[in-house]
Order: structure tokens, then sequence, then C-alpha cells
């Protein structure tokens, strides 16, 4: 295992998409929809575009690299080859219940009152699921040998995977959540096999549908997490901010935060810095280690000065000990312009080394 300094730095996941790989616009469409290059080109273009996601990293000096995720057209979409699922024939959603509120306010103006619900679609559950063999498999092992730092792979995690299927088989969210947990165990397992340094699964919806999800959330997390070797982490957030046109702090987020602290998780990562979060909301985490999301990610944020970040932290400090607190962007990277993603991840790594000066024992 590698010796991992104080205040690790890391992306959340995904890394800047290169306009010349793919169309940003399509990104909601299904997945695979959105590459710019022919299906022949296309397996070369998406190695040189993780070479340059590690690239970025390792200039910037982040302590765990990811491949950016650079293979994936969404952190969702890319394990709809789930056996049991079908991508093809779409079902209609009716469940658009959430615990968010006024805490996030989009880009698109809100339908009248007395307008009809638009139709949206997702991916059916049509038979009972199953891990169909690896699907990281071989992407990991591409950054196991190109990182120059410790290695961290991300995968969805089973309760943001079942909001976001039409359930034709379980009956029930819970069981649906259930069978993807232990999928996603498999699946994870066969990461770990190879040597990861990092393991995160990713819960969005824990926060954005916590009152649905609560009674069975742990349960399904530990399933989908039993076994491993690897460091694990969960990252729980407000979405991306490309959409959103304002975030503000939600009261759920801590009770979200409580119940991924009662798991075995080693690492809670959270989005903190656009909503406007305080030092109190930490507690909710327990004795966790913190990844705080020190980068506000939204498209028209300015670059963070390392003397930003480090406030930011040193605030986290005042509840959370220097050894349990690791930095972050927010979310995902993917929608930003390089130059500015590139000039983010820096000025957080050299935080990092302000803190670790200050703090180091």
């Amino acid at each position: 295992m590698c010796d991992t300094p104080l205040f690790a730095t890391q992306l959340v996941g995904s890394w800047v998409k290169p306009s010349w790989l793919c169309n940003h616009e399509l990104v909601y469409g299904p997945e695979g929809s959105w590459w710019k290059l022919p299906a022949a080109d296309l397996p070369a273009a998406l190695d040189d575009a993780v070479e340059v996601a590690l690239a970025d990293q390792g200039r910037a000096g982040l302590t765990y690299q990811t491949d950016g995720e650079q293979r994936r057209q969404s952190f969702s979409g890319y394990f709809y080859q789930i056996d049991g699922i079908d991508s093809e024939q779409m079902g209609v959603v009716t469940n658009f219940d959430n615990d968010i509120g006024d805490s996030i306010k989009l880009k698109s103006p809100a339908p009248p009152p007395d307008a009809p619900k638009p139709t949206f679609e997702q991916p059916r559950v049509v038979s009972e699921l199953s891990w169909p063999g690896p699907m990281l498999e071989e992407a990991t092992q591409f950054l196991k040998e190109r990182a120059t730092g410790q290695t961290k792979v991300t995968m969805i995690g089973p309760c943001t995977l079942a909001l976001r299927l039409v359930d034709e088989k379980y009956g029930s969210l819970q069981e649906l959540t259930l069978a993807l947990a232990d999928v996603i165990n498999e699946e994870l397992r066969s990461i770990d096999a190879l040597g990861v340094d990092l393991i995160q699964i990713d819960e969005p919806e824990v926060h954005f549908r916590y009152s649905q999800v609560s009674g069975f959330a742990a349960e399904a997390i530990e399933r989908a997490l039993a076994g491993l070797s690897a460091r694990t982490a969960i990252h729980m957030c407000y979405g991306y901010a490309r959409s959103k046109a304002e975030k503000s702090a939600n009261p759920v987020y801590g009770k979200a935060l409580q119940l991924l602290a009662g798991t075995s998780v080693d690492d809670i990562s959270l989005e903190y810095a656009q909503p406007g979060h305080v030092p109190d909301l930490l507690a909710n985490a327990g004795d966790k280690t913190v990844v705080l999301g020190v980068l506000n990610l939204h498209p028209d944020a300015p670059v963070e000065t390392p003397e930003d970040i480090v406030t930011l932290a040193e605030g986290a400090l005042s509840v959370v000990a220097p050894e349990r607190l690791r930095l972050a962007p927010d979310c995902g990277m993917w929608f930003l312009p390089r130059a500015k993603a590139v000039a983010k991840i820096k000025a957080m790594e050299a935080a990092a080394r302000i803190l670790r000066a200050r703090y180091s024992p």
C-alpha cells in the first residue's frame, strides 16, 4: 500500500472531455451517441484522451489519479450493459418525487404548475439482473500501467442506478437496489483484484431521494462494497453544475451524510464549495475521512487561489482532524474548458502543500 500524504488530492471522477472526441450537447442521449469519431478510430482516441487526463493530473501533482471517465458518456449510462437491463426499448418514468426543494435552481425555466408533465424515458429492468463480466477491467489495467500516482476507479452506486431505471421485474425500489448492489459488488471485486488503491461509488440519489432510499441504502452500500481490500469512498453531490443556475445548502444533505457515516466506507466525498456549506455540516460525517469539495464547478465560477482553498479547508479543520481531511472538486469536471480545469486542480494541490507544511507532525 502506498503512503498517502495529509490532505491527499484527487478528482471526484470525470475530467475534461475533449471537444474533438465528443459532442457535449448530446450527453443525455443514448450511451455512445455523443462520440464524434468513427467506431474504428474510437478505441485509440479514447486511449489518447485518458493519456491526456493522466498527464494533466500528474503535472498538477494529484495524489490519486483516475482515467477521467473518458471512456464513458455518462457516469450512469455506461453501466446499462448489466444483464437484465434493456436500454433499447425504453420505459416511461413516473417517479419524479425528490427531497431537493428550492436548494437547486435549474438553468431551464420551470414549466407552469398546470402544464402537463413531459414524458421522460429510461432503460427498463426486464429480467433478473446479473453481472455481464468485467466492465472496467481493461480501462483499469490501462490506468494502472500509466498512472504516476495512486489509482482511483469510480462506479455508480446501487441506489443511484436503481433510480435511473424503470423496474418491470422486481416490484419494489428496495429489491431492485439490493439486486444491483450484488451485481456492482461483483464488478468492484474484479477491479479490486487488479490492485487499485481507491474504489469509489457515486450516490447522489441518497441526497436527492433520501426519503425514498433511507430505509435500505446502508444495506445496499454494504453489499456493494463487501469484501474489498482497497480503500473505499462514496461520493454524494448536488449534481453537475453545468445544468444548475444556482445551488444552496439543503438540510437533507446532513441527514444523508449521517446515513453514509453509518456504513463501513472509509471516505465520504461531498460537495461543499458551491452550495455554501459551513463546517458544522461535517459533524454529520462521524469518524469518516472527509473528501472536501473545495472547487466550485459552476462554468462561470473563477479559478480559486490556493489561499481561497486553504481558508475553506481550515474552516473544515475546526470539525475534522487533519488526518481525516482530503481535497477534491465538488463534482465531476467533464464540461469545463481544459485550461480552467487544469488551473483549478493546480490551485488545489498548491493549497494541499500549504496545509501539509502547516499541519504535518
